[in-house]
Formats: structure tokens, C-alpha cells, sequence
């Protein structure tokens, strides 16, 4: 039996989203069909849940908007009951007064909110078809009605995700301000994967995917830096140290810690798909493409199991998924990220280190470079 536990569940109940947002994977899936979970399923996958020791965090996240599913709350209320934390990523636009006062009822316990503009027509750029005015207007209302109930520390938490581009990097300031205006107390800031070539010119990664600053080596010295000003007086020197020889760490905090580390497996993470195909991450969900160094690269997606065929804790527990971990912990793939890739591997199918499918050497995610929430 593995000795991993699992304590964290994404749930992507819907790929169907109201928004069209420049970045979206969504956007390239060609022929894959939109569509929801049916609520049978969902069912099912609560009743699997309880199987478990202990229920994991579960997430309704993936690519689509949760809270446009239409058996959305029941949802909510079928996740509540299996004991576990449940938390969501949303783009806010659906988050009407009744909703929000459903969602504390139920004691959700963490919202997470994608804004990726702090100005409105930053932000309009960005998430077609959405309002920032309508959206921060949502999430104070949901702040007013917790402070009209319980209090200021009740259900649900929020939380802000920020996905950075050249084109929104100047609004990156303004997220505290943001933060608390619509009572958030967490905002985490991801990379952009780029999965068409125009987004490839929206990186603010080209250096840091080679750097010597985030990447320990017997072959290159180590600089710890203590707690300090960062102004105009000592930006222009510790961008100087980023950019050269010299590997840094913070406090004896290392950059290189999150190197070949894949956050899904390390801390225990699967994501189970709208048409209940169980997945080790959100990258490998579906089909896509990733553009790097003026490449394409096709990801293929990569299942373990359906749980409509087999239980979750089956799924988990196979010697498939465990060696699948254990592998992604030794990492022994090609470092594409670093020397990007080439045109003889247009995929992950394999690698130059002779790793079959699927190789995640190219992960953005294993590299510190993509966050999820």
C-alpha cells in the first residue's frame, strides 16, 4: 500500500466558463468538447472521498468557472459533508448577494478570485468579457455580509490569484490596496504559460528559466542575503547579483528549493477531470500546447483511472500512480526548461534521458515558475 497520503482534491466540475481570457488554455483545446460533470458523478466521487482516512482539501478548480455549474451549492453542500475543507477558484462575475450568502451558510471555507489587473482597463484587457467594477462590488458584498454574521474572521476566507504578464506587471503594487478592499487576506502570483506564441512575449520568466540565481551548483559560488531595503538605491545592485554568477538564497531560504519539485506530487495533490478521468496535476488535465524559446511543445494529457470505473482510493493506491510519484520525486527527466527542448521531442510522449510518457521536464510548475491555488 503507498505510504502517500492524499490532501488535496481538485474537482473540475465544468469546462464551461463566461469569460474568454487572453491566457486561457481553454482557448486551444481545438475539437475537445465543453462540458459539465453530471451531478450522479460528483455523488459518487463524495461517497469515494469517504474512503479515505482522513478527507482531503477539496478544491472546485480546473479550467472553467464552478460556480456556473448549475447544481453548483448542492455541490458544495455534498463536499461540507464529507468532513474536508473546500475551497474554490472563481472568477467572481457569478457571485450575486444570494449566492454569497448560500456559500457562508454552508461554511465554505476559502474563495479564491482570479483578478490579473488592478485597474479596470487593465483588467478588461486581460478577462474578456468580465467587469473589474462588478467583481470587486461581488466580493465586498460578500465582506459585508460576513461582517454582518459572524464576524470579520468567518467563512469563507479569500484569496487573490494574479497571473503576471509584461502587460499587467505596473498593477502588481496595487494588490495589497486591492486585497483590502474586498477583505482577502492572501494573494499568490503566478507565471503566464504561454500556450500560444503571442503569449510567449507576456514572460517575465526568460532569464530566470537559466539563471544561476535560482539554481544551486558545486560549479558556481552562493550568496545569502539578510533582510534589507528594496528601493532605488539598492535595486539596481541586487538585480545586478540576480543577474550574475551566483546562486542566491534569502535567510539561508534557497531559490533552487522548488526546482524539479512537483508541488502535486510532493504535498500530495490529484485532480479528478469533468469526465471523471483522474489526473496527477492540473497540467497534465488536458491536451495543450506550451510555446518556450519559439518552440511549440504539445503536452498530452495523462490519466490513472475513471472513477466512474474504478474508486478514487483504487485510482491512489495503484502501483501506476505510486511509481508515477515516486519517479516524480527522483525527477530523473531532461531539463527542457533550461536548455529548451528541441525539435526532436515536439511533445512530453519522451525525452533525450529516455523517459517515456509522460516526461515533465518541461513542467513550468516543477520549475517554481507556475503557481496554483
Amino acid at each position: 500500500m503507498t505510504r502517500d497520503r492524499l490532501t488535496k482534491l481538485y474537482v473540475e466540475i465544468t469546462t464551461d466558463c463566461n469569460l474568454d481570457c487572453t491566457m486561457c488554455e481553454r482557448r486551444t483545446w481545438g475539437d475537445e468538447p465543453f462540458g459539465a460533470m453530471p451531478p450522479e458523478m460528483f455523488q459518487s466521487l463524495m461517497e469515494q472521498v469517504r474512503a479515505f482516512p482522513a478527507p482531503p482539501v477539496i478544491h472546485f478548480g480546473g479550467y472553467g468557472e464552478p460556480t456556473s455549474h448549475p447544481q453548483f451549492l448542492e455541490f458544495v453542500r455534498l463536499a461540507k459533508e464529507t468532513g474536508a475543507v473546500v475551497e474554490m477558484t472563481t472568477n467572481g462575475t457569478l457571485l450575486t448577494k444570494k449566492l454569497a450568502q448560500a456559500l457562508i451558510e454552508l461554511d465554505m471555507d476559502r474563495i479564491v478570485v482570479s483578478f490579473d489587473g488592478v485597474t479596470p482597463e487593465v483588467y478588461a484587457d486581460i478577462r474578456v468579457h468580465s467587469s473589474f467594477k462588478k467583481v470587486v462590488s461581488n466580493f465586498r458584498e460578500l465582506f459585508r455580509l460576513k461582517l454582518r454574521g459572524k464576524g470579520r474572521h468567518s467563512n469563507p476566507q479569500v484569496g487573490i490569484a494574479f497571473v503576471a504578464m509584461k502587460r499587467n506587471i505596473n498593477d502588481l503594487p496595487k494588490l495589497p490596496t486591492l486585497a483590502t478592499t474586498i477583505g482577502a487576506w492572501d494573494i499568490q502570483v503566478s507565471n503566464v504559460v504561454p500556450h500560444y506564441p503571442e503569449m510567449e512575449a507576456e514572460i517575465l520568466y526568460d532569464n530566470a528559466l537559466t539563471s544561476n540565481a535560482f539554481r544551486e551548483s558545486r560549479w558556481i559560488p552562493t550568496m545569502s542575503l539578510p533582510k534589507m531595503d528594496l528601493n532605488s538605491g539598492t535595486a539596481d545592485a541586487l538585480g545586478s547579483v540576480f543577474d550574475s554568477r551566483v546562486s542566491v538564497s534569502w535567510l539561508d531560504s534557497t531559490f533552487s528549493a522548488y526546482n524539479d519539485y512537483c508541488k502535486f506530487v510532493q504535498e500530495g495533490y490529484a485532480v479528478v477531470r469533468r469526465d471523471g478521468e483522474v489526473s496527477p496535476c492540473l497540467s497534465l488535465l488536458h491536451d495543450h500546447p506550451i510555446y518556450l524559446y519559439g518552440r511549440r511543445k504539445d503536452v498530452v494529457s495523462y490519466s490513472l483511472g475513471n472513477i466512474a470505473r474504478q474508486p478514487l482510493r483504487e485510482i491512489w493506491e495503484s502501483p501506476e500512480y505510486t511509481a508515477f510519484r515516486q519517479k516524480l520525486r527522483d525527477f530523473p527527466f531532461s531539463p527542457c526548461t533550461t536548455c529548451g527542448g528541441c525539435e526532436r521531442f515536439a511533445s512530453n510522449i519522451e525525452d533525450c534521458n529516455h523517459n517515456d510518457y509522460p516526461t515533465c521536464g518541461g513542467c513550468l510548475w516543477a520549475q517554481g515558475l507556475v503557481q496554483c491555488p
